[in-house]
Formats: structure tokens, sequence, C-alpha cells
């Protein structure tokens, strides 16, 4: 890729995202000049930068977007849902060409088809012809309003296939052809075999055979568009970060730094070769030691921070989701963002979209009731989810909350003993904040249909997994009536985990601190078998053993009268470690397994310790999937 495009995908990224966010607040306020200004600019920016590296099917159809803002300035248009849709989905046509360039470091072969596509809506728009965009239409992309048209159309023929009269089978037949073909052409997809079907089902007035093309098209749509709104939001990982030059000059001034401690320590070992007296070789390494660490911690700090970005890079796209979600389901909602500048480690930022996407689908499909309900409860019809950040100590929490009709405990119940999760027993016994858990279970939904959104068999279990890999946790709240509040706990940065290290079979393992409860040590006796586990109650609690040493295939001799185990919590629930015995606390940099541990169930990553022994660290989720009481 050459420095243009880099440079070029780069700021494209950034100057599609300022456009969305722009088009959004415009939708909100149509008399908000600045939002126009913004938006104007960030398509006019784009189309310069398109010329630059010579994309002109980009640059004219950005051109076409810029003539539709001008006239809105100009006052010979006004703001319409019809208008910022076309809009968000020239954008997000940038978007897609912008991935392809990232991915070949050239401009896209075949992007006049779709270029061509937005600029007649565009013309389409501005026309005094209404019947091509009506008032009540969204085409807000290219793959997503020409999806939903031309699925129509493709349907529509079906059903004429189906009729059986043997009068007008020809012209039916003829009729549909022509349809699929224009529709084939329409969405530039590749129309020789398909094409090739359709001939063959007139020439042999098959209509079952010309239903069948239809359907080998309607797949290629499939394919071609997102699953459901929202899903817009899957890009390749952003591999460029901007940099403070602060944060730079930082780190070459602790270069200096370290070089001079360097020195330092060379020259005690040099002083240790002349025989000077032991005791002041000891103080001056002492120090030089606590100087290292000093700067070590410093320049880690630094280097962190390099990678830190504000959560606005993940939040950017949850307005433009929100509102096309809300659409689909019928329910129009407000999404208010807090926080969006609080910072975090790349990683996180870019691994927290995925489960805040599910959490406001869930809140969507589930929580948040239709502009009737709403206006019968006394609540404004448009409802209102917050999206809320914030940096408390080293971690970051979030909390995504809706003013919904918060969560049915009785039905929960209900669903939970139909679909087995919990025995009616079980659910008898549990508090409402422990059946609320039950929505964390794995594939559990109270979905009656499937939805564009929901009701598939992915659940809260998908979000939960996804947190805590990232070392966070999960929770949620309800009030009938009022809403449900969903937070996560995430730690500023997953390059530096804090473990603790244990023994068993002679062997030292580092264990994620994030996962420990507690360290208890039980009698042996206290420890019973269940089935081919064991288990063991804690505070009138069932929780199921691992023994480590066991696993490792350790020799079994005379079990100790007194066990060590290591409570940590896995997926929601509790579970016990035996170890032979516990160690200390570390602040590791793991690296992912690789040669004789790559692909090895139950590691989670290696490091070295400062004896030059290797650390493996445990990945507890592995360990105790097959453990069960």
């Amino acid at each position: 890729m050459n420095e243009f495009v880099e440079q070029f995908v780069i700021e494209g990224r950034e100057l599609v995202a300022q456009g969305n966010d722009d088009l959004l607040g415009l939708e909100e306020r149509p008399g908000d000049k600045d939002r126009l200004d913004g938006a104007f600019r960030a398509l006019h920016t784009l189309k310069g930068a398109a010329g630059i590296v010579d994309f002109v099917a980009m640059a004219r159809a950005l051109h076409a977007a810029e003539d539709a803002l001008s006239a809105v300035r100009s006052g010979n248009a006004p703001v319409t849902a019809p208008l910022i849709g076309l809009c968000l989905g020239c954008l997000d046509q940038v978007g897609a060409w912008i991935d392809l360039m990232q991915a070949s470091g050239d401009i896209p072969e075949g992007a006049d088809v779709a270029a061509d596509d937005l600029v007649r809506r565009f013309t389409d728009l501005r026309s005094a012809d209404a019947k091509l965009l009506p008032r009540h239409a969204d085409p807000s992309a290219t793959a997503a309003g020409s999806s939903t048209i031309s699925r129509q159309l493709l349907e529509a023929q079906k059903l004429l296939l189906a009729e059986r009269s043997p009068e007008g089978a020809a012209g039916r037949l003829g009729s549909a052809g022509r349809v699929a073909a224009n529709v084939l052409r329409h969405q530039g997809l590749d129309t020789t075999d398909l094409e090739s079907l359709l001939q063959t089902s007139l020439l042999a007035g098959d209509a079952a055979l010309m239903a069948m093309a239809i359907d080998r098209i309607l797949g290629s749509l499939a394919e071609k568009e997102p699953d459901a709104p929202g899903m817009l939001m899957a890009q390749p990982p952003d591999t460029t970060v901007r940099v403070d030059v602060e944060r730079i000059e930082r780190l070459v001034r602790l270069t200096g730094e370290l070089l001079v401690a360097k020195n330092a320590v060379g020259h005690t070992a040099r002083r240790a070769e002349e025989d000077v007296d032991p005791r002041q070789l000891a103080v001056a390494l002492k120090n030089q030691h606590l100087l290292l660490e000093r700067l070590v911690g410093q320049l880690q700090q630094s280097v962190f921070s390099l990678r830190v970005l504000p959560l606005h890079r993940a939040f950017q796209r949850f307005p433009r989701l929100v509102r096309e979600m809300a659409g689909s389901v019928g329910k129009p909602a407000l999404l208010v963002i807090e926080g969006a500048a609080t910072e975090a480690d790349k990683s996180i930022v870019e691994a927290i979209a995925e489960p805040i996407l599910h959490v406001l689908r869930n809140a969507l499909d589930h929580g948040i009731e239709d502009a009737v309900e709403r206006r019968a409860a006394g609540k404004p019809p448009t409802a209102t989810i917050h999206l809320r950040a914030a940096r408390q100590g080293d971690r970051i929490e979030v909390a995504v909350e809706d003013d919904g009709r918060g969560i049915d405990v009785r039905r929960l119940r209900k669903v939970a003993q139909a679909r087995g999760v919990a025995s009616a027993a079980q659910l008898a016994r549990m508090s409402d904040e422990e059946v609320v858990e039950l929505i964390f279970a794995p594939g559990f939904s109270t979905a009656s249909q499937v939805t564009g959104l929901s009701g598939r068999g992915v659940g809260m279990d998908v979000v939960r997994t996804a947190v805590e890999r990232l070392g966070g946790r999960v929770s949620v709240s309800s009030r009938p009536g009022v809403g449900t509040v969903v937070r996560f706990s995430l730690p500023f940065t997953v390059m530096m985990t804090p473990v603790l290290t244990v023994e068993a079979a002679g062997q030292v393992f580092g264990v994620p601190l994030e996962a420990v409860v507690e360290t208890v040590r039980v009698e042996r006796t206290a420890i019973a078998a269940v089935g081919a586990a064991q288990a063991v109650v804690l505070r009138n609690r069932t929780v199921p053993i691992f023994d480590l040493g066991r696993a490792l295939g350790a020799a079994s001799g005379a079990p100790r009268a007194v066990a060590n185990l290591l409570i940590v919590s896995v997926g929601g629930q509790l579970g016990g470690l035996e170890v032979d015995r516990l160690g200390d606390r570390l602040d590791v940099m793991l690296k992912a397994p690789d040669g004789l541990l790559a692909g090895v169930p139950g590691i989670d990553g290696t490091t070295l310790l400062g004896d030059g022994r290797v650390l493996v660290v445990l990945d507890l989720g592995a360990m105790f999937l097959n453990v069960q009481v």
C-alpha cells in the first residue's frame, strides 16, 4: 500500500465517522446549521481525498451527496429522512470501499456500478417523481435500502409463479424473468449463470425452474446484505493509532534515563571485578535496582498510553445502529451517550463494541415498549437509551440503561422451567435477583419468535463470555415498568495481567487474579464425591472441585488431611481449584501459547519468571467446562 492510499484509509475512516455523527445530529435537529456544515465538510473532504488517490467512482458518489446537502444549505431543499438515509448509505458504501482498499492496498474494481446506483438515487431524490422515493421509505444504504426493495420484488415474482392457471403462464414467466434479470444487473451481481438458468426456464416454460432461479438470486442478495439492521459494524481491525507528540517525548526522556541507569550497572560490574567490599556493592546494586524498577514502571505506563483510545471510537457507531434497529422493530428510540471521552486500552475499545451492541438489541427488542404501550403507561412515545462510561481507578465502568418495561421475573421463571434451565424446586428457592441472572445461561432466550434482532438462541451468555475474556464482569438490574440497566466493569488495559501463582505436582502455574474470589483450607473429609467429580459445600453452596495435581497426572500418594482451595468465579459460577500451595501475586504480560503449547486447552498464555522458568497461566473457563455437579 503506497503512502497516499495508507493516509487516505486512516483519514477516510475518521471522516466517515464524523459524517455519520453530524448526519444523525442533523436528523434530530433539522435546523442545526453546525451539524449541516459538519456533514457537508466531511463529504467534501472525502471527495477531495478520493481525487488525490484517483478514485473517480467514489468522488462521483460523494459529489452527488455533496450536491444534495448543498441544496439544503442554500434553502432549496428540506432535511428529510430519505435524504439523511441516502447520505448515510453513501457513507456506508465509502466505508466498504475503504475496507477493500485497506485489504488490497489499491482502488477496488467494479466500484462504478455502486457509484452509478448512488448517483441515480440522489438524482431521483431531487426529481419531481415522488413515487421513486416514498415519504415513508428510508433508503439508508445501497446494500440495505436497495435490499429490501429488490427482495420484495423477487418475492412478488415467486407469488406470481405460484399461480397454476395455464392461461397467461407464458406471460407470467416472461415478466418474472425480466424482473429477476433487472434485479441482477441493478445489484451488480454476477449474472452469467443465473441469467442462463432464467433463459432455460423461459424456453422450457417451467415455473418451478424459474422459482429456483429466483431463490438463487435471493441467496446471493442474502450473502451481499447484512443479516439485519444493526449488523453493519463489522470492520477490519484498525492497525493504526494516532499518538500525541508529548507521549513520544516522554518515551524519549525515559530512554535517556534508562541509558544512564544501564551505565551505572556497568560501572558497578567493573567495581565487582576490582575486589570491592561486597557490602558496598550490595548497597549500590540495591539502589540501582530501585531506580530501574521506577524507570521500568514509568516505561510501562508510557507504552500503555500509546495504545489508549477514547471510547468514542467504539460508541460513535451506535447512534446510527440504534436508528436502524429502532426503525426495523417500529419503536422510536433515542440513544444518549455520556462519557465517550473516557479512555481505555485499544484492545478494550475494539472488543467492547460487540457486547454493547447485543445489549442494545435486547433493549430494543425485549425491553422497550412500542409507542402505543408507552403512551398507555404515561411515558413519552420515544424511548431513551443511555450509554454511559467512566473511569474508576484502574477499571472502566460502562452502563446501558433503557426506560422500558423492565424484566418480567415471573415470565423468566416460567420460561426457565419450561426450557429446563432450572427445576421448579430450584426456582422456588431463588430470589428475584438470582432469577434475573438466568438470562446469562447458555442459549437462554425469552423471544417467542425469530426476528431480525433476536430469537436465534444467541443470548446474554455470549455477552458475559466476551466481557470475561477481557477480564471484566457483567451485571444486570431491573425495575418493572421503569427499565433495565446492564453494567460492564472492565480493566483499563489487558496488556498487563495480574496473576496469583500456585504450585501443583511440582510445577508453578498462574491463575488470573480477576477470577479469584478467596482462598480457603478445608478438611479432606468435607470434600465429597459426586459421581466422577468432587464438591464441597461452602456457606450453603455446593462448589465443584478441580484437583490440578491429579489433572496433571501426578502420582497419587496419601491425600493431605487439609486441602488448599482457590475459590474462583467462572461464567458467574463458583469453582474450587485444589493446589499444593499458594504463591505470590505478579503483574505479567502474557504471550499467546505457541509451539507444543499451541491449541492445548486450559492454557491462557505464558510468561517468564524472574529465575527464567516459564509460567503457564491457566484458562479457568476451559478447565471447569466439563466439571459439573
